[in-house]
């Protein structure tokens, strides 16, 4: 591939040229790549073209030896019907690689096995995954290049199945074994695609290496990547005002999702249209010891405990600056749990805060007597220095809040935000929570992973509701000239971003 062009097999002709993001993503070497994002940013070919350099490699084999080779790639959807514009594709792209190939028997393009045979021997598939058992009809085969289109629809565990099946005897081709996918924020799994792929991507931090560990005592590195595209990395689709319009006439979350490429959105969760990871999080910054820290407690026992701890400026906003999350067991490992996170506590160089300066409000659960002889959570948690008082449990007022504080206002502003890594339980849950299927206006209370870290948070929001600001005002201006300061560390690091990072945003 030079200079991003494809040429045929015979070197005689270009069929194909990328363009700059998809050549990015062609040539990075990693054993598994994601690529996409946004729509629109040239998902489709990139995934045909994958796996060209083992076509290539399979085709000079062939022609060195005269003798067939093994090499295969596998292109799976989720969908059998959704594979009919990627079929269509090939139809177009590989006999102009191959020009050979639909001369000679047994190779070109097999209909009711939907499977492209080049000269070289090298088969291309393409097959999908309706069957929660689809996958298993793989156990044993040696695949080169596994590809898939929309991985989030498919489970993880799917994933993982097949990619234990990536291999080849061919020490040649096995240098160039791949795992490669696109996808778009929503879908059913998207999580996994978030967590796996697309979080762990930084700046600076391009490839992630996990080092695995093997029972002989060796290791091996496993190396995989992210490379966001966007509608304006494909030139022949941003010069076609009407499909922008499209993307730009979408509601604001779905905009968000499918013209941003923002993973954050979560179609069908109650809080879809309202957080926005860009605006509500933001970097951890040093507290004033003049503000009031407070908490709220979602008690459970077998289920997870958490606790969310927040803070307010003299205006009135809250900020979410630490959380405690994980089974309560009882309420004596709680405590203990609550004291060694005020001990190390990193919320501000000025001052260490002390249980005997917060309260929390608690779920009364935690007060509920189970039967069993001695003290109830809550009484434990109280005896072990922990100040708790009942929460408000109101639903309703309790959301009202969130949306109200989550709303921006006229400047484009918020009145809750989140700290960035420090609570990241919550974060998930705003992003995550389902609606109610009962009322529209409520959020899913079945939803026990997230759940609790909403239900903590709306605790103390009910105790600090909107329109209502702290007595004393000492400390605004150190917030708000750090606050500026972050603002315009942001915005340099947004300009210099596209430069330093050489596989994606």
């Amino acid at each position: 591939m030079s200079d991003g062009a494809v040429a045929s097999l015979d070197g005689r002709s270009v069929v194909w040229t990328p363009h700059p993001r998809q050549h990015i993503a062609l040539t990075c070497p990693v054993d598994e790549l994601l690529y996409g994002g946004a729509k629109g940013g040239g998902k489709s070919d990139f995934i045909i073209m994958a796996p060209y350099e083992q076509i290539a490699l399979a085709d000079a084999k062939y022609r060195a030896t005269g003798r067939q080779q093994r090499g295969r790639a596998v292109l799976f959807r989720k969908n059998l019907k959704r594979l009919d514009d990627l079929i269509m594709r090939s139809k177009e792209l590989f006999p102009g690689f191959d020009p050979t190939m639909t001369k000679k028997k047994g190779c070109g393009w097999n209909a009711e096995k939907k499977r492209w045979t080049f000269s070289s021997g090298y088969i291309f598939d393409f097959d999908h995954l309706d069957g929660p058992d689809d996958h298993e009809a793989y156990h044993g085969q040696e695949i080169t290049a596994l590809l898939f289109d929309q991985v989030e629809e498919i489970a993880f565990e799917v994933f993982q199945y097949l990619v234990a099946n990536v291999r080849s005897k061919d020490e040649d081709m096995r240098k160039l074994l791949m795992v490669r996918a696109t996808a778009n924020p929503g879908g059913k799994h998207a999580k996994w695609v978030k967590d796996y792929f697309v979080s762990p991507h930084k700046p600076g931090n391009k490839i992630i290496t996990d080092t695995i560990k093997l029972p002989s005592g060796r290791t091996r590195s496993v190396t995989r990547c992210f490379v966001p595209a966007k509608l304006e990395d494909n030139p022949n689709l941003y010069n076609d005002p009407q499909y922008e319009a499209a993307l730009e006439k979408l509601p604001e979350h779905m905009r968000r999702m499918y013209r941003d490429g923002d993973w954050d959105v979560v179609i069908g969760s109650f809080f879809a249209g309202k957080i926005d990871a860009r605006i509500h999080v933001i970097p951890p910054f040093p507290i004033p010891p003049s503000w009031t820290v407070g908490y709220g407690l979602d008690w459970g026992s077998t289920n997870p405990a958490c606790a969310e701890f927040g803070t307010r400026d003299n205006d009135g906003n809250v900020y979410f600056i630490d959380e405690i999350y994980g089974p309560g067991v009882t309420g004596r490992t709680f405590a203990e749990r609550f004291h060694k996170k005020l001990a190390n506590q990193k919320w501000s160089p000025a001052k260490k805060w002390t249980s005997d300066e917060m309260y929390g409000l608690c779920d009364n659960q935690a007060f509920y007597k189970t039967g069993a002889e001695g003290p109830t959570a809550g009484e434990s948690m109280v005896g072990a220095g922990m100040r708790l008082f009942e929460a408000n449990k109101n639903r309703k007022a309790g959301i009202e809040q969130w949306l109200e504080r989550l709303t921006l206002d006229a400047f484009g502003q918020p009145k809750v935000y989140i700290f960035e890594g420090r609570c990241p339980h919550l974060l998930a849950a705003l992003q995550t929570i389902g609606a109610n299927d009962k009322d529209p206006d409520d959020y899913d209370p079945k939803d026990s992973e997230h759940s609790h870290a909403v239900d903590a948070g709306r605790y103390l929001l009910v105790d600090w509701p909107v329109g209502t600001t702290p007595e004393n005002s000492k400390g605004d201006e150190d917030v708000l000239r750090w606050m500026e300061l972050a603002r315009q560390r942001d915005k340099i690091h947004g300009r210099e971003r596209e430069s330093v990072t050489g596989y994606g945003d």
